[in-house]
């Protein structure tokens, strides 16, 4: 007997596209997610290989990821025979062969969102033909449900779970964090501009993600000076921003474009008050500061609302801090790993292996 024939048949077979350090880390979490649910998990990676050099604009780069992505299902099927299948992004699901496998697709936003416009209605049709063929649509966020193209597959939401990171400092500083690793969508020309004109005394901004001459030099295209009071961390362990988060009294956002969000929900699972811009895309913690306090969200994404927020947000009374922190602790139970994990247990894994 060969030694395919002898392995035994997963549950799930999960195939991850894993462009981004975010989907990597998200798909393992899932995976152990499924596992504590009781499914044995196969998990396979997609190789671009040397159509790499092909990625340069969409929708082509859509379609050599879902290329890549359909040959590395192929043979995980052969090779794996699995009882249930789910894929990790709709751009790895929209060539897909399933082989009458019943799977599930993991998505942040679906292309018809985030990838808008006449050229790219060929991605839209592939995509809406894997998500309604679907068992399961698994999007990250509530947002996402709504951005769902008609006719989709049920959806689920699962979202990485967030932790509270520690205890936080018995004292906030006068300390604002933002996080910038792509320094255009995240707007940090718009959160350098915004923390010049709130003019905050003995208030310090800590930038994570960029280092300072990349800061420094896409500062000086854009036409805005360098600020007072903002130091520059760079790429950093997660763990000393999460510090930064349990020292400081807001995180301050300025992304254009926001898919998830991951760390304005840590901000506010470390008692940091969330300031920022109205972010296009499926932001998920959006609502939530809208929520807590709308004087502390700047509608327009632009320098002077965003002032506006932040001075709102150093002068925000000690009783109303204390109160958006105890209700910023119960809005986000819904991220909480256990709870993230019940849903996988009682409502994916029994849907999925129907």
């Amino acid at each position: 007997m060969s030694g395919s024939a002898k392995r035994p048949r997963p549950d799930v077979l999960l195939l991850s596209l894993g462009t981004t350090l975010g989907w990597r880390a998200g798909d393992a979490v899932f995976a152990d997610q499924l596992r504590r649910a009781g499914a044995s998990v196969a998990t396979t990676r997609v190789r671009v290989g040397a159509t790499r050099r092909l990625r340069r604009a969409y929708p082509v780069t859509d379609v050599v990821e879902a290329l890549a992505a359909r040959r590395a299902l192929q043979a995980a099927l052969r090779r794996e025979r699995p009882r249930s299948l789910v894929i990790s992004t709709s751009t790895a699901a929209m060539l897909a062969d399933v082989q009458d496998v019943p799977y599930a697709v993991r998505l942040d936003a679906p292309a018809r969102l985030n990838r808008p416009g006449a050229h790219n209605a060929g991605l839209h049709a592939l995509e809406w033909r894997a998500l309604a063929h679907a068992r399961l649509v698994l999007p990250w966020s509530r947002v996402v449900v709504e951005a769902l193209p008609r006719g989709a597959a049920p959806a689920i939401v699962v979202p990485p779970p967030v932790v509270r990171s520690g205890a936080p400092a018995a004292e906030r500083e006068r300390l604002a964090v933002a996080y910038t690793p792509d320094v255009k969508a995240k707007g940090l020309d718009v959160v350098c501009a915004a923390w010049a004109a709130a003019n905050l005394e003995d208030a310090r901004l800590l930038v994570f993600g960029v280092a300072r001459d990349r800061a420094t030099a896409y500062l000086d295209r854009t036409g805005v000076p360098l600020p007072a009071g903002v130091e520059w961390l760079g790429k950093t362990p997660p763990a000393e921003f999460r510090t930064a988060l349990r020292r400081a009294r807001a995180y301050v956002g300025g992304a254009r474009w926001e898919d998830f969000g991951m760390a304005p929900l840590e901000a506010l699972a470390d008692g940091a008050l969330l300031v920022t811009v109205a972010s296009g895309g499926p932001f998920e913690a959006l609502a939530l500061a809208r929520r807590l306090a709308p004087e502390l969200v700047a509608e327009e994404v632009a320098p002077g609302p965003l002032a506006d927020a932040l001075r709102a947000a150093f002068a925000l009374s000690d009783d109303r801090v204390t109160h958006y922190r105890a209700e910023a602790a119960t809005l986000i139970e819904p991220y909480r790993p256990e709870a993230v994990q019940r849903v996988v247990t009682e409502e994916v894994l029994p849907a999925l292996l129907q």
